[in-house]
């Protein structure tokens, strides 16, 4: 019911939008879009003293991306340039404003020299007074902020950081009030059927809903609440009580906080918790729902529920040097387990950056990831065993930017 609400409500914000465009657009000049380039060229080295999810997984195989600790106890070292970002963006237009967006950069094996290009944003924007609708391929509402971190192609994902890029129609309201700019957004996107991922589809013909109030304060301090809503048809397995489809859900909300108190100390991160996210490519280190029949034919559901946090710290020190203090960690909630499932995860990192010259800057990076793994579980399907795997990882980068 809910979804049809907003559904109507979105429908009705387009027509009497249109209206209002229709009228300014008879006033104002046609002009043509001119798209200017912008992002970095990138190259990194990365050394993990053990095995690392991403190294050990050959279906996860992308550099510290996801980033858990496998326990191999294997060191492994690479060079890649994929983390390089190349974006075209402009807008045009006064009174109605017309934009466009597209981003992508590359995508591989660790040390893989014929990375694959990838898309990572590409929508058109059409804007007038505050209002502004998107359409196309984006980033989530739901945990917003990105770290500040040499690994650019994981993040802090499965570390409380778990926001993902997918195709939807986003749209936001801003007001420009006194001392607080209030925004609400509100966006329709692809979801993900349960254990296949973006593109795929999902038989529950629903989509993903996902929403966010924010505030920015004195025109510096940005402070949001996010949430998120899909819902998911699984497929009747013969094998598998009972004898039909049936649905599960994934729901998640949270905090986003952007600091920058001078340009000595600033902090940027998250606080969420949520239900089955993974299931929506939101990277949770909970994992997908799942169930399974017993010997007397009932099921048994696997909800998976995780609480997350990360936080970034960084210091202007000089013109010549910057300092970034990052932690993140996500914890799975759930009421039940079985053997090999995540209890929690986290990592912290240090990083040293220099600026030199021209937009070139060299950055050392060094940081740790613990990986806690359930080992055995009671009748109940508790945690009884555990076992905690470790990793350090080092990484030097050398970027300039344009």
């Amino acid at each position: 019911m809910l979804r049809k609400v907003l559904a109507f409500i979105t429908f009705a914000i387009i027509l009497s939008w249109q209206t209002v465009i229709a009228q300014d657009v008879q006033k104002e000049e046609n002009k043509k879009l001119q798209l200017t380039p912008y992002g970095f060229v990138k190259g990194d080295m990365f050394y993990v003293t053990d095995g690392v999810y991403s190294f050990a997984n050959p279906n996860n195989d992308y550099i510290l991306a996801p980033q858990f600790a496998s326990g191999s106890g294997q060191s492994a070292i690479s060079f890649t340039g994929q983390h390089t970002r190349l974006g075209l963006k402009s807008t045009v237009g006064n009174k109605v404003k017309v934009g466009g967006l597209v981003e992508i950069d590359f995508f591989g094996g660790p040390a893989d020299a014929n990375t694959k290009i990838r898309l990572r944003q590409g929508y058109a924007s059409i804007a007038t007074g505050g209002f502004e609708a998107r359409f196309g391929q984006q980033w989530d509402l739901f945990s917003p902020n990105i770290p500040n971190t040499v690994n650019t192609n994981g993040n802090m994902w499965y570390n409380g950081n778990m926001g993902f890029r997918r195709g939807q129609i986003q749209l936001s309201y801003k007001w420009n009030l006194e001392k607080i700019n209030p925004m609400l957004q509100i966006a329709f996107a692809e979801g993900a059927q349960e254990s296949i991922g973006l593109g795929k589809d999902n038989i529950s013909g629903q989509p993903m809903i996902q929403a966010r109030l924010s505030g920015k304060f004195d025109d510096k301090y940005t402070v949001g609440v996010y949430y998120v809503n899909a819902a998911f048809k699984e497929k009747y397995t013969p094998a598998i009580p009972p004898n039909d489809h049936f649905k599960f859900n994934t729901t998640g909300f949270g905090v986003d906080f952007n600091l920058p108190f001078d340009k000595y100390f600033s902090l940027v991160g998250e606080i969420n918790s949520g239900t089955n996210l993974a299931n929506a490519n939101i990277f949770s280190a909970a994992g997908n729902f799942f169930y399974f029949g017993t010997s007397d034919q009932t099921r048994i559901d696997f909800d998976r529920k995780n609480t997350g946090f990360w936080l970034n710290a960084s210091s202007n020190v000089s013109e010549m040097f910057q300092v970034i203090l990052g932690y993140g960690m996500d914890k799975n909630t759930s009421k039940k387990f079985i053997t090999g499932n995540i209890q929690s995860n986290s990592t912290f990192y240090a990083d040293l950056i220099f600026p030199i010259k021209h937009q070139f800057s060299i950055t050392l990076e060094i940081g740790n990831i613990s990986t806690k793994i359930v080992e055995s579980i009671n009748n109940d399907h508790k945690v009884d065993k555990t076992k905690t795997n470790n990793a350090t990882v080092i990484a030097l980068s050398g970027k300039v930017a344009f």
